[in-house]
């Protein structure tokens, strides 16, 4: 399958790439990777649904993006909590030493045909870096949002955890009721020793469609924890990697959608084992309302060196209309017989009527036992996230709005 070329009518050619870092001030590093990603832009081509298995509910082909550009004024990106010692929070444009020399050191310029737009038309990198032994107390946030129709959004967010440090980054995404394309890549280094939590809350605009790159390397005894929540978006297609490269290191992966209206999510997850005694767990929970959908592959990878390696992927989806509908295909691939453990499980159907019975046998009415048992189930991703109470009750509070945004009892 091969990509249509650049056009005069197309806003997003490589002279539209070279102007875009002209005027953000490019340092070599991502000069670099916009010049690399710019340049094969006419040689990658789309993902295929029919050639690449976690595209298979998402033709990308179909994504005209004729008539999109980069923001016409600088996207609004706030942030919070970052004045610590030992941790460095700026902008591409202004920040020193030889961190940015790493981007593109998880997610690669030449992946596809997206990810050389991403870096072709970057714009919005933040970059998140802690010294060796640093425990930041608090929360880093980022908070990005974008209004303005016809805007092909390429946020990029470079977190590089120092040796035995200890960080926590929100990540939130906002977007109006204009049709909006974002191209989001978030790379996760994470030192020796190093522990990183990583939370992204993708509250879309109706018409916002999302293609999302994030991947973390671990190095030996690192621990990287990783939970998404969507909300919103016409098409949220998110795929989430932890490359366990470390002896010893390990991944928490957790997510949840709360789906309505037409809304589309999409994730692929890879847990991918490469060193010795690696660890990791995953729990996807979606819940849908009206006409939503929601797709899951998930592939746990345990390579030929990746001896007494122990997995946990599951996937869990509740049906709240008749409409709704949820795919789950989790896989395993096992390249060594010495594992400690590797398991994987999915479900999908309607709300249990046994358990209703049970709870309106208590008193509840029909809708209030549907709530409570909906946020009894969504909740589990929460708390073996082990985020702090603010934190927690923050992100309850959101899928709490968008079950009773719902309207369907839940």
């Amino acid at each position: 399958m091969t990509s249509a070329p650049s056009t005069p009518a197309s806003l997003l050619t490589p002279e539209a790439s070279r102007a875009l870092g002209e005027a953000l001030g490019d340092g070599a590093a991502v000069a670099a990777l916009r010049a690399k990603g710019a340049g094969t832009l006419d040689a990658l081509a789309m993902p295929s649904p029919a050639l690449d298995r976690p595209w298979k509910y998402v033709d990308p082909a179909a994504l005209d993006l004729d008539g999109f550009a980069p923001p016409g004024t600088a996207p609004s990106i706030s942030v919070e909590g970052q004045a610590a010692e030992g941790l460095t929070v700026a902008s591409f444009e202004e920040a020193g030493g030889n961190a940015l020399e790493r981007v593109g050191e998880a997610v690669a310029v030449d992946g596809d045909r997206l990810t050389a737009l991403h870096y072709a038309f970057l714009s919005g990198g933040v970059l998140i870096e802690t010294k060796a032994n640093a425990e930041i107390a608090e929360p880093v946030r980022l908070t990005r949002e974008y209004s303005e129709a016809g805007t092909l959004a390429t946020p990029h967010t470079l977190i590089v955890a120092g040796v035995n440090s200890r960080l926590t980054v929100i990540e939130e995404y906002r977007s109006g009721d204009e049709p909006i394309a974002v191209l989001p890549a978030v790379e996760l280094l994470v030192g020796p020793g190093a522990v990183v939590s990583y939370t992204s809350l993708h509250r879309w605009g109706a018409r916002t469609r999302v293609f999302a790159e994030q991947r973390a390397v671990t190095e030996r005894d690192a621990d990287v924890r990783s939970l998404s929540l969507v909300t919103g978006g016409r098409l949220v297609k998110s795929h989430i990697t932890s490359s366990l490269e470390g002896r010893g290191s390990s991944s928490e992966m957790y997510g949840i959608t709360v789906g309505g209206g037409q809304e589309h999510v999409d994730f692929y997850t890879l847990q991918d084992h490469v060193a010795e005694d690696t660890r990791s767990d995953l729990l996807f929970k979606s819940a849908l309302g009206e006409q939503s959908r929601a797709v899951y592959y998930g592939l746990t990878k345990v390579g030929l060196g990746a001896r007494r390696a122990d997995a946990n992927q599951e996937n869990r989806n509740l049906l709240l209309s008749r409409s709704a509908k949820a795919d789950s295909d989790p896989v395993l691939e096992i390249l060594t017989n010495d594992v400690t453990r590797v398991s994987h499980g999915a479900t999908a159907g309607p709300v249990d009527e046994e358990e209703l019975f049970y709870i309106q046998s208590r008193g509840l009415t029909r809708e209030g036992a549907v709530g409570l048992l909906v946020r009894g189930f969504l909740g589990e991703p929460l708390d073996r996230s082990a985020l702090r109470e603010g934190v927690r009750d923050e992100l309850s509070g959101l899928v709490e709005a968008k079950l009773t945004a719902l309207g369907s009892g839940a």
